[in-house]
Formats: C-alpha cells, sequence, structure tokens
C-alpha cells in the first residue's frame, strides 16, 4: 500500500485495503458515505480520479478508520515516509544531511493535517451494515496481530481512535436488533485490545479503565469467549502491579478475575483459552506463595494445550503455545523465590524461533532480570544489551523497558545505561 501511494495509484490503494480486510467493492461502498459499487469499480480501475481531491482523500482515510499519517508516502514520493519530527543533535553532528531534515520537515507540517481527535462523530456512519461490523473485525484482527510484533507504544494511538470510534456507533448510529449485538461486542473487543496495548504501553491507569469499561459491554453481549477475555486481561494487569508493589490483595483480585473468566468459559471448546486462564492462574497463585495451585494449573494448561488446535480457538488467541506456558512457568518460578529455575525456563522460552516478537524481547528482558536475581550482574547486563536493539527498533513495549530497569541501575556500564535512558525518553514522548 505504502508503494501504491507513493506512485499515486489511489485505485490500487482503494483495493488493497479492501482486499486485506475481506469486503467486497459493495461493502466498501457501505462504508463510504456517498459512494456506490460502481464509483468504487470506477476509482479501482482507474477510470475516476475522485481520491485526487483532498477532500475526497481524506473522506475516505476517515470512513476506514486510517490514521492520516499513512498517507504520507503520498505526500513525500516515499514508500518508506513515516511522521518523525526528525532529531536536532543528528542535525548538528551532521550524521542527518539537509535533505533528510527537509523530509522530516514536511513530515512535521504534514502532520498539521491530522485532526486533534483521532476519531470524530463527524465519521460515525447514520447506519451500520454488516459490512461495518466485517471491517471493524478485521481492524480488531489486525490490531491483534500488529500487537504481538509492534508493542503497545506503536498501537495506542490507533487502538483508542478505533474504540472511540466504534463506541460513537454503538450510540449515534441507527442499525438492526442483530447488527447492534454484534457491534456491542466488537466494541467490548476493541475496548480489551485497547486495554492491553495500553497496559503494555505503562498508561495503567487508561488500561484499567478500558478494560472496566470492556466488562460492561461485554456483559450485555451473551459472548462468553469475550467476556473470559476481558476478565484474562484485567487478571494480567492485576499480577504486573501486585509483583511491582508487592500488594498481595492484587494477586487475589487477578485470582477473582480468572474465577469470571472460568465461569464464562467453562463451556467453551476452545483448548487454548483454558490454557490462557490456567497459565495466569499460575502466575497469580506463586505471588501468593501457593507453589502447589501454581504448578497444578500449569499442568492443566499443557493438557489443554495438549488437546490440539480447535476451530474454536479465537484470533487473539494465536500467541499461546507451548512457549507461553514455559515463559508463565518461569515467572511462577522467580515469584516463588527460584531464579535458578526461572533462568532455565527462559532460556528454553527463548528457544522457540515461533515466538512473536514483543513476547521474545519481553521473556529476554526477564531472563535478564532473573539473572540480576541470582547475582550475576555482567550477564544480566550482556542479556539485556541483546533486547536495546529491539527496543530501539520495532518493538515499542515500556513493560518490557520497564523489565531493564533494575539491570539499568545495577550495571555501572555508561554506555548502556544511556542506551536505556534515551530509548525510555523516546517512548516517553511517542
Amino acid at each position: 500500500m505504502r508503494e501504491a501511494l507513493a506512485r499515486l495509484d489511489l485505485g490500487a490503494v482503494v483495493s488493497l485495503l479492501r482486499a486485506a480486510a475481506g469486503l467486497t467493492q459493495a461493502d466498501m461502498a457501505e462504508l463510504v458515505p456517498g459512494w456506490t459499487k460502481t464509483k468504487v469499480t470506477r476509482i479501482e480501475t482507474g477510470e475516476r480520479a475522485t481520491l485526487f481531491d483532498i477532500r475526497e482523500l481524506f473522506a475516505w482515510a476517515d470512513a476506514v478508520a486510517m490514521p492520516r499519517e499513512a498517507l504520507l508516502p503520498l505526500i513525500l514520493g516515499r514508500a518508506d515516509a513515516a511522521l518523525d519530527v526528525g532529531n536536532s543533535r543528528a542535525l548538528e553532528d551532521g550524521s542527518m544531511d539537509r535533505r533528510t531534515f527537509n523530509t522530516a520537515a514536511v513530515g512535521v507540517a504534514a502532520g498539521l493535517m491530522l485532526p486533534a481527535e483521532p476519531t470524530a462523530a463527524s465519521q460515525v456512519p447514520a447506519r451500520v451494515d454488516s459490512a461495518h461490523i466485517r471491517y471493524l473485525k478485521s481492524c480488531l484482527d489486525g490490531l491483534w496481530t500488529m500487537d504481538w510484533s509492534a508493542g503497545g507504544v506503536s498501537l495506542l494511538r490507533q487502538a483508542t481512535a478505533l474504540l472511540t470510534r466504534a463506541k460513537a456507533m454503538l450510540e449515534e448510529s441507527d442499525y438492526t436488533q442483530l447488527v447492534g449485538r454484534q457491534l456491542q461486542a466488537l466494541t467490548g473487543g476493541l475496548g480489551v485490545c485497547g486495554g492491553f496495548i495500553a497496559f503494555d504501553a505503562g498508561e495503567q491507569p487508561l488500561a484499567r479503565r478500558l478494560l472496566g469499561e470492556s466488562v460492561l459491554l461485554a456483559s450485555g453481549t451473551g459472548d462468553a469467549v469475550l467476556n473470559a477475555h476481558a476478565y484474562l486481561t484485567m487478571a494480567l494487569q492485576s499480577t504486573a502491579l501486585a509483583r511491582v508493589s508487592g500488594q498481595k490483595g492484587l494477586a487475589r483480585e487477578a485470582l477473582r478475575f480468572l474465577d469470571l473468566a472460568d465461569e464464562h468459559a467453562r463451556h467453551e471448546p476452545s483448548p487454548r483459552l483454558h490454557a490462557l486462564i490456567a497459565t495466569r492462574r499460575a502466575v497469580a497463585a506463586a505471588l501468593l506463595g501457593d507453589e502447589l495451585a501454581s504448578r497444578h494449573a500449569i499442568t492443566r494448561a499443557r493438557r489443554e494445550l495438549d488437546r490440539g488446535l480447535h476451530e474454536a480457538d479465537p484470533h487473539w488467541l494465536g500467541f499461546v503455545t507451548g512457549a507461553e506456558i514455559t515463559g508463565h512457568e518461569a515467572c511462577a518460578q522467580i515469584d516463588l523465590g527460584r531464579p535458578a529455575a526461572g533462568i532455565v525456563l527462559y532460556q528454553q522460552v527463548l528457544d522457540d524461533r515461533e515466538l512473536p516478537a514483543r513476547n521474545r524481547a519481553f521473556y529476554a528482558a526477564r531472563l535478564s532480570t532473573s539473572l540480576l536475581a541470582e547475582g550475576d550482574v555482567p550477564g544480566a547486563v550482556a542479556q539485556a544489551r541483546t533486547v536495546l536493539p529491539v527496543l530501539e527498533g520495532p518493538v515499542k513495549s515500556v513493560r518490557t523497558l520497564n523489565e531493564l530497569r533494575r539491570v539499568r541501575d545495577a550495571s555501572a556500564d555508561d554506555d548502556f545505561s544511556g542506551r536505556f535512558d534515551t530509548i525510555a525518553a523516546s517512548m516517553a514522548t511517542e
């Protein structure tokens, strides 16, 4: 799509987005006010140059919830164009040439076109139908897939924008009873996704608010998997906060959330869903010092996963694998005061070549802090160094960065500390 934008092939842009979302030309026409199937066909075949009118282009981008930053390749004529303010220090020391600086300046100017709020009521369709539902579902699945590779900081704005738009559609648009139930479930799903992304981005109050909203939305849908997912994610945040604060009440809260997830999921056939509930229970139990319950939960998780793939497994559960269970087991061992056992288990996790990029970075960071807990400061710093290039590049996860903070504080390596601080400052301003 970036290449199509850079060469001004707007027909291909529409066609690519439509195909990626699994929509027909009639579906695309339903998404954009005033469009017809014939108009979509003529745009895609190049017979109609409507989108070269900037107002029409923005209307289309807003209708499909495309961030306007995504149009930068069209403005700059480069497929790799991205909105980046640039770096004045790089210009001063000569590592950024004048052309690159000018490109960055144009990017800043383009940023002035961005709306103050990513989604506005003006973007809400008067009537929501099945095409809107399929498109929102595609957006939600795409967010989960990108999260496995990108991390929360990169996706938070888009996730909250999609959630805001879905909530406005739920409140303001007309729809049938069936479409209304589907829209409420999707809005709840976007709330869970946005809540997890905010959690990974280090925005804990926002994460708790979004997850609380998702529970309320899910409760009115009768969707057992959605309800379980909402409580699973709330439990994940509670255990993370319990570990940082040392408050056992938060670990007990996590177990209550997991009991609710279990209750909703009890008749669901998805092995991965039950495996995830069990793995998160293992960590919460370990935080309370209950070794027997933790070990039993890990055993249950592995038995569930041994049942194999099931057609009822939702898309967002794609990350639940044997390595993920081992990662939870490692975490539980460390919470039980056995960092040496955790080190061995984290090394096993990192041997899995299929591990998603964000999760690999997180578990590599956890291995580093496990080495630190064993008193191996040089080993911890060496391991942490393997994570920094990933955080400097594609994975923007404050949760992962925070795992390394204790290593940074214990390190006497100025280069490592400086790189850590630069990454932390960068994530704080994105």
